[in-house]
């Protein structure tokens, strides 16, 4: 099956497998991702076969996971997309490390679903929702199968798309509701769209309580103006007053040394905001 660039994937049951970038001892691909291949042309798909044919999806982020995680850790991935995140810390050679993966939009929901099930990775639970500040009802838009906006959030989207509506919970609720061990250090990844501040204000029990070691969040092309940014630079503010000091990587993902965020100074990227329990092992 060929792919952009006519990368070739394989096919299993009618899917087609794309083999993840982070390997096993033996070389073999820690889990591989399985999408329809009506798909192939999408762009969300498009962007991780090119990625995962060449240096890797967003390495920097990859490798600083693969760095902090340690056995016994819930990470949280919302926005989830079809697994990439929520596989590489279900697989993380410390073992031990169970995931909550949120996904709202139903499609993806499914295939993330099926790659769980194909890789074996029963440490993972997955829940069909989008993560906010508080229990309501919101309408989803879309450009491609990566990119999920909440109606609003992220006005580069076309705010006029028929809705999809999906359901949201704030993720103090959402663990609370789980019953998840009230003593497990959490990661967190967000990757929602220009949604990250009404996530944030969602989870204040989480950021306020200690337990969360990492944060990583995008702050996208949402984020260049308006109210959005200043949004943006307030959840940054309340971050830094729950212990938070925010790094990023190089510009374009590529690997080196992190460097301090200011949200005022143009960057727009992955950030890392690094909770107190880490600030030694990162120089902060």
């Amino acid at each position: 099956m060929n792919a952009p660039d006519r990368i070739n994937l394989d096919a299993i049951d009618g899917l087609a497998v794309l083999p993840s970038s982070l390997k096993r001892p033996d070389g073999t691909p820690r889990f591989n991702l399985h999408f329809p291949p009506s798909l192939v042309t999408d762009l969300g798909a498009i962007h991780l076969i090119r990625s995962e044919n060449g240096e890797g999806y967003e390495p920097a982020t990859r490798m600083l996971l693969e760095r902090v995680l340690r056995r016994g850790d819930l990470f949280l991935d919302v926005g989830a997309h079809w697994g990439f995140f929520t596989l590489q810390a279900a697989t993380h050679p410390a073992g031990g490390i169970d995931v909550v993966a949120f996904e709202p939009e139903l499609v993806n929901a499914s295939i993330l679903a099926e790659n769980i099930t194909r890789n074996k990775a029963a440490n993972v639970a997955v829940i069909c929702a989008a993560c906010g500040d508080r229990f309501r009802v919101a309408s989803l838009v879309t450009n491609s199968t990566m990119g999920h906006s909440i109606r609003g959030a992220d006005l580069r989207y076309d705010q006029t798309a028929p809705a999809k509506w999906v359901p949201l919970v704030p993720l103090d609720d959402a663990l609370a509701n789980l019953m998840i061990a009230p003593n497990r250090r959490l990661i967190l990844k967000i990757d929602a769209e220009g949604f990250e501040a009404h996530i944030v204000a969602g989870a204040k029990s989480l950021l306020t309580s200690g337990r969360i070691a990492l944060i990583v969040w995008e702050c996208g092309g949402s984020y260049r103006e308006g109210r959005s940014r200043e949004m943006m630079i307030k959840m940054a503010a309340f971050l830094n007053d729950c212990g938070f000091r925010h790094v990023r990587p190089p510009e374009g993902h590529r690997d080196g040394p992190l460097t301090p965020f200011d949200p005022v100074s143009g960057h727009y990227g992955n950030v890392f905001s690094v909770g107190p329990e880490l600030h030694r092992e990162f120089n902060l």
